[in-house]
């Protein structure tokens, strides 16, 4: 392998080329295997910058005097990068890769990385993974992450021994799918700011306000909140009242034209206490917010034993309970659930739902709703 220009490190020159790389993704489609090629040569040169940070010349140093000169080099690669073992389970992640994920590196170490994809994804990544680790070779595959709509990513896997970790571990590059992309366009993933989205939640709030003023306490009334909460925070909600040990599902609210025509009868039938998030929530009155939500088994199963998290393609979920106003007694819960492409729900949302349960809390308890 040729050195880098006089001046330049080698670090310097391998930003360089990943830079020409990228800005190479607008070529016609007919040169991405050449570019994919590329791609990997320039992974083969950051593995072989990990394994010489591993073993640097010199006197033997500890374990973690190794370890840092890894971190750093991992630190900035050019690329989203993740290091797991052969569980998929994360021991550090980039800069790169946190902002791409929108992940802190102290929140995602210790997950599985798996969970962060849809769920049709997961089962492949930690088959492939479970391979890399026990020697079996590098390898692709596509993958999707929810909040990013414009396409799946293509996450590479290559074996590492990496310092200061136990057994060989995996490390996970992510990168752009090859296919067409719409010149001059650069997606926008950007969510609103804060100020605009307490705007809109205000807003939210203003509605499921009005909703429950201008009718007699029901059941009904309650299932139309559900319904104003679904529009502005979720793509389902389900909405189960009744003391912890006898709740009834009164509403389930879905997309006005789901994929799979069936799903909300499948709601309306499940019995809440066979729904782990619904009954965990009630039985402790704390909310609950997943972004990682690994357990299929999280909402249950309809009658045929499909997981409904399948079903409904759950990347993200929000159940908060309905606590009276004296904060005695849990009289239900609320399950916001979003699907596909949706982002995470964010403490603004969550700490607005609190507040639309607490006002359906009133509503339930001072009408004496079943």
């Amino acid at each position: 392998m040729n050195g880098p220009p006089e001046g330049e490190s080698g670090l310097q020159a391998l930003v360089a080329r990943a830079r020409e790389l990228r800005a190479a993704r607008d070529h016609p489609p007919a040169e991405y295997p050449v570019l994919l090629d590329a791609a990997l040569a320039e992974l083969d040169h950051a593995i072989e910058a990990l394994r010489l940070a591993e073993e640097p010349p010199g006197p033997p140093r500890t374990p973690g005097a190794r370890a840092a000169p890894f971190k750093a080099v991992f630190d900035h690669l050019p690329w989203p990068v993740i290091l797991t073992d052969g569980q998929t389970v994360v021991r550090r992640l980039n800069r790169s890769a946190a902002g791409l994920t929108g992940l802190p590196p102290g929140y995602a170490a210790g997950r599985p990385l798996a969970a962060l994809l849809r769920p049709a994804d997961r089962a492949a990544l930690r088959a492939h993974a479970a391979a890399v680790a026990g020697g079996e070779g590098g390898r692709s595959l596509p993958v999707r992450l929810p909040g990013l709509p414009d396409g799946p990513l293509y996450a590479t896997l290559t074996g590492i021994d990496a310092p200061g970790e136990r057994g060989r571990d995996v490390l996970v590059v992510l990168a752009p799918a090859p296919g067409p992309r719409t010149a001059g366009r650069t997606p926008d993933r950007a969510e609103p700011s804060a100020v605009v989205r307490q705007a809109e939640l205000t807003a939210l709030l203003d509605r499921t306000a009005r909703a429950l003023l201008d009718r007699e306490p029901s059941a009904a009334a309650l299932g139309t909140v559900a319904g104003l909460l679904r529009d502005g925070l979720a793509d389902w909600a389900l909405l189960d009242l009744g003391p912890p040990g006898e709740p009834v599902r009164i509403a389930v609210h879905g997309p006005p034209a789901p994929d799979d025509a069936g799903l909300e009868k499948a709601f309306l039938r499940q019995d809440p206490r066979a729904c782990p998030v619904a009954v965990e929530v009630m039985a402790s009155g704390a909310a609950a917010v997943e972004q990682l939500a690994d357990d299929l088994d999280r909402l249950g199963a309809d009658e045929d034993g499909t997981p409904l998290m399948v079903r409904a393609d759950v990347t993200a979920l929000l159940s908060v309970a309905l606590i009276s106003p004296d904060g005695t007694t849990v009289l239900g819960a609320l399950t916001l659930l979003r699907g596909g492409s949706g982002p995470p729900f964010s403490l603004l949302e969550a700490g607005a739902a609190e507040i639309a349960t607490g006002h359906m809390a009133v509503v339930v308890r001072r009408g004496g709703v079943r």
